[in-house]
């Protein structure tokens, strides 16, 4: 009988397999985001706040309308006079891109005006929720790490939100195809 071998059709890089394996891929973002935070709050940066892309966006819209309508809407003692909250949230839709790109992912989508009104109302929908709870999941995650039991309760709610949005997305797929 002959015998059979299991011969890869191409080899993956070290890097290239550890980035797709998801314990080191957290492990790495969980020390940098260690990292970042603890040098945000050494930078005088209030708790657990070193990456809510959440709270990030809202500086970025208090900044630009107290700068243009001479307002005085609230912005985090951090971001007032830093770059900060821009970066953060650019460099956030920067790395899905790059991401997205190197590993062949990124596909643009074509779709009826009131798909795009419904994903835009989904989106500002989330980010209202979120600054209700005081920010967003990876900010949550950083305050449950302090022992917030509100962001703890938010979690649960995000997950109860997630469960029933595959829900509906499910009957809304089924009822098309």
């Amino acid at each position: 009988m002959a015998e059979i071998k299991n011969i890869p059709d191409e080899k993956k890089s070290g890097l290239d397999a550890l980035a797709r394996n998801p314990l080191w891929v957290g492990l790495a973002i969980g020390i940098l985001a260690a990292v970042i935070q603890l040098l945000l709050i050494s930078a005088g940066g209030p708790e657990a706040y070193g990456f809510c892309v959440a709270c990030h966006t809202r500086d970025v819209v208090n900044i630009a309308v107290n700068d243009i309508a001479g307002t005085k809407l609230a912005v985090a003692p951090l971001s007032q006079n830093a770059i900060l909250p821009v970066l953060t949230v650019i460099g956030v839709l920067i790395g899905a891109w790059v991401s997205a790109r190197y590993y062949e992912e990124f596909r643009t989508k074509t779709g009826s005006a009131a798909s795009y009104l419904w994903y835009l109302l989904g989106g500002l929908l989330f980010m209202i929720f979120a600054l209700f709870m005081g920010g967003c999941p990876y900010r949550m995650g950083l305050r449950i790490g302090y022992g917030d039991v509100v962001a703890f309760i938010g979690v649960i709610a995000i997950v109860i939100g997630v469960l029933i949005g595959i829900q509906v997305a499910t009957k809304l797929a089924e009822r098309e195809g």
